[in-house]
């Protein structure tokens, strides 16, 4: 059945569709850290997160919670944290800040109210989603951080 379509234009309009869907963050914008300003939320990835000292060894661990970033880069937060056969902490909090390159890598520094210091790396994948990992060989884990309002000119916490 010929429907009169022309193949070439269909895989031009086809290919220019998938480009405009699939445009990473990163494409010709670049990321900032004013593009990431808002509210978020984390959570580690399902699977083992190996943990050092003082936590005992091969237990797994799970944390889940907030962070808020500003438009200079200053963030804050809590989360809940259990650690397996060990302690569930709710709420530490933490501060510190994060650095977005344009090519949209970067990192996320903080210290916690139980004084644990960190660096992770991150990576932008919109403006909605990173990932992210720990830099500590003796903490290894990664999480996810989502936007909690996709709309990016909800700016409540952005001072």
């Amino acid at each position: 059945m010929n429907l009169g379509i022309n193949p070439k234009l269909l895989v031009i309009v086809l290919i220019g569709l998938l480009t405009v869907v699939a445009r990473p963050a990163s494409a010709d914008d670049g990321c900032s850290v004013k593009q990431l300003a808002g509210s978020w939320i984390f959570a580690t990835s399902i699977g083992r997160q190996a943990l050092g000292a003082p936590f005992p060894a091969d237990k797994d661990i799970t944390a889940i919670g907030t962070m808020n970033i500003k438009r200079n880069g200053t963030l804050s937060g809590t989360f809940d944290v259990t650690v397996q056969d060990f302690a569930f902490l709710p709420g530490v909090a933490y501060s510190g800040e994060i650095i977005v390159n344009p090519d949209c890598t970067g990192t996320i520094s903080f210290q916690t109210s139980v004084g644990s210091v960190r660096t992770d790396s991150i990576a932008v994948l919109s403006r909605r989603e990173i990932i992210a990992m720990s830099q500590d060989p003796l903490n290894l884990w990664t999480y996810q951080v989502r936007r909690i309002a996709a709309n990016l000119k909800d700016r409540r916490n952005d001072d």
